[in-house]
This record gives structure tokens, C-alpha cells and sequence, in this order.
């Protein structure tokens, strides 16, 4: 880890989907790194599912990189639009409008007066499925070059 500041330069541990984009590239983080995977950890335990897996590491720190996630009806018909605003409020490209942790908390989705939220319970069939797969998997490793998907990529201009 390489203190810069009031921000810190870290190798990527693990698996680069619930990395921040800053992570990813290799630039500072803050505070507002940690919000990013709050989002990511949020879309997860609501539709069991990542926002931004796909089939190799280098795909999924592209779709990180772009923010290039959905929320598919097949598994957020239950999840309110409050809940998806939450979601995409924290995970945004550029960290300075990712909300504070205070501001996290008074989002109308946390509070408890909020009252169109869904009496239906969610299905946690997938979150079930997702956290046995991912028992499976060592994420304590680190994630070579990470920033060279990037870079390489960005120079092929794709």
C-alpha cells in the first residue's frame, strides 16, 4: 500500500467484482472507494446476483470500468425503484458523486418511515447460490495487472 495524501494506492486483492473502478485502474482511493462496494455488496444480496461478473477478469474490470450494469426484471420484479436509485446513486464512475456514508443513511430506501417499500420477502434463492459459488473460490489472491486490462484495452480503442 502506497500512502499518497489523504488517499492510498493498493494492489487488487481477490475478485475485481466488487472493486471500484479507482481500484482497478490503479489511482487513489478514498472513503468514497468503500461506498462503491457497498453498492456492489447492496445489488448482490438483492438479486443474488454481481452487476458486474463476467467471463474472465479482464471482462469484469471492463464492465467496471465503463459502470456497465442493468437491473434484469428476472431478478428485480420485487426490488423497488428506491432500492435500484440507492444502487445507482453509489455507483458512480467518478467518486466525488458517490454519496457519503450520512447521506447513505438518510436515502429514503434506508429509512424506516419509507413506505412504498415491498411487504413481499425477497427470494433469496440466488443470494444462496451465489455465496455457495463463490465459497468455492480463493479471494484472497492477488489480481495481476488489473490495470493493464485497462490500459491495453484503452489503446486497442475499445
Amino acid at each position: 500500500m502506497r500512502i499518497t495524501g489523504h488517499y492510498y494506492v493498493h494492489q487488487l486483492l481477490g475478485n475485481a467484482e466488487f472493486a471500484a473502478p479507482e481500484v482497478i485502474k490503479g489511482t487513489p482511493v478514498s472513503l468514497a472507494t468503500d461506498i462503491w462496494s457497498l453498492g456492489v455488496l447492496t445489488y448482490v444480496m438483492l438479486s443474488g446476483v454481481s452487476p458486474f461478473l463476467d467471463e474472465s477478469s479482464e471482462e469484469t474490470c471492463m464492465n467496471i470500468c465503463r459502470v456497465d450494469f442493468s437491473f434484469p426484471l428476472e431478478y428485480f420484479t420485487s426490488v423497488s425503484q428506491a432500492a435500484q436509485d440507492f444502487i445507482r446513486a453509489t455507483l458512480q464512475m467518478d467518486a466525488r458523486w458517490r454519496p457519503t456514508v450520512a447521506t447513505c443513511l438518510l436515502h429514503p430506501w434506508l429509512q424506516p418511515h419509507y413506505s412504498n417499500y415491498s411487504k413481499i420477502p425477497l427470494d433469496t434463492t440466488r443470494l444462496t447460490a451465489f455465496i455457495e459459488r463463490r465459497s468455492h473460490q480463493n479471494d484472497v489472491r492477488p489480481l495481476p495487472n488489473a490495470k493493464c486490462f485497462i490500459v491495453n484495452r484503452n489503446a486497442m480503442g475499445t
